[in-house]
This record gives structure tokens, C-alpha cells and sequence, in this order.
């Protein structure tokens, strides 16, 4: 097993941080993570220091328009990313790396409706992920897992954004499986909840 750390493009709270220890323990890695909420961020870190983890690795800021990890691919990915965020506050960053950078960047498969971020969230993390290795058989392609709302897979006629991203994600084969979860599994919404697991 690699040491290359695994990556929270969203860093989550401290029960899912707590249950990931004692496998980053076993296997030497680390936990990253991007917070945008100073609160959360703040209890992020204090669970590091509890865990002995370095808390460098956790980073203050928005994953949509500054991502702290930039240019680094990862094993592991998990990310509980907010339901329903618009983007409208950072529409401009993201409608300019979408047309500049195209598929080179993040958003080159096409970007959702302004009121709903999470396929943003989504494709973020799909650009994380380690490519596998044709040379070195011990260099595995990256897994991810995200936990998003039902509006990923939902929202959307054919050809608009939110269905351009989807046939992306099936065509490029990124998809694994889609977990639908019970309601009340989070706190203070009984919305359904479903983990993409993509590779």
C-alpha cells in the first residue's frame, strides 16, 4: 500500500475523520482536507491534534476556486461537500477555468445550474483522482466516494449541463456504484442522501 495520502476535497467533521484513523494508521498515510467553514475547520484541526495527524494538512478556503492541493492526484477521496450550495459568488472563477482550461481543467464536461454546486463538487473530486499506472503495476488508479443529494442525479434535461456531467462521469467509466442511503443519516435534514463511489 502507498503512502500517498488520501484527499477530503471537503474536509468532513470529526466522526468520519475519527473512523478513517485507524486505517491511515495501519497504512501510513495521511488525511488532507479543504474546509470551507471556519467552524468546522477549526474542529477538523483540533480532531488532528487528538489523532497525533498533522494539522498543516487540513487547509482553510474554497475548493471551487482556490483548491489547496492543486496539482497533486490521490489514492483515497472523500468528500461530504454541502447539498444544494449555489455558486453564484464564484461564478466567474469557474465559468473562466471551465472555458479556458476546457477538459484539462476541472470543469471541462460541463458546469450545472448556478443554484446547485454539487456536480461541481463531483467532477472537482473525479480530477483528484490517481490515473493508474501502464508501468508500475503497484500504482493503482484512485477511488473516491462523495455523499451528495438526490439533485446530482435527477436535475437536468438532456443537453444541459447537469446531463453533460453525468454521460461524462458513465463514458469515461468514473462510476462504480450510487448507494442510496436512508433518510435522517445527517444532522438537521431528512433529505435523501446518496454516495457516488467512483473509480
Amino acid at each position: 500500500m502507498s503512502t500517498t495520502p488520501p484527499r477530503a476535497p471537503a474536509a468532513c467533521s470529526p466522526p468520519p475523520r475519527t473512523r478513517s484513523r485507524t486505517s491511515t494508521r495501519r497504512h501510513g498515510s495521511n488525511l488532507l482536507g479543504q474546509e470551507i467553514n471556519p467552524a468546522s475547520y477549526a474542529i477538523c484541526k483540533a480532531d488532528m491534534v487528538v489523532k497525533g495527524q498533522p494539522i498543516d494538512n487540513i487547509v482553510l478556503g474554497n475548493t471551487l476556486t482556490n483548491p489547496a492541493f492543486e496539482n497533486r492526484t490521490f489514492h483515497y477521496c472523500l468528500s461530504n461537500p454541502p447539498f444544494g450550495v449555489d455558486w453564484k459568488q464564484h461564478r466567474k472563477a469557474v465559468e473562466t477555468e471551465h472555458q479556458i482550461a476546457g477538459f484539462a481543467g476541472r470543469f471541462g464536461p460541463g458546469l450545472p445550474r448556478v443554484s446547485d454546486g454539487s456536480l461541481l463538487f463531483l467532477m472537482h473530486m473525479i480530477s483528484t483522482m490517481r490515473e493508474p499506472s501502464a508501468t508500475d503495476e503497484h500504482q493503482s488508479a484512485g477511488r473516491a466516494a462523495i455523499v451528495l443529494n438526490g439533485s446530482p442525479l435527477f436535475t437536468g434535461g438532456a443537453g444541459s449541463g447537469e446531463s453533460n456531467i453525468r454521460k461524462w462521469v458513465l463514458d469515461n467509466d468514473y462510476l462504480e456504484a450510487i448507494i442510496g442511503l436512508p433518510t435522517d443519516m445527517f444532522y438537521n435534514t431528512g433529505i435523501s442522501t446518496y454516495i457516488w463511489v467512483l473509480s
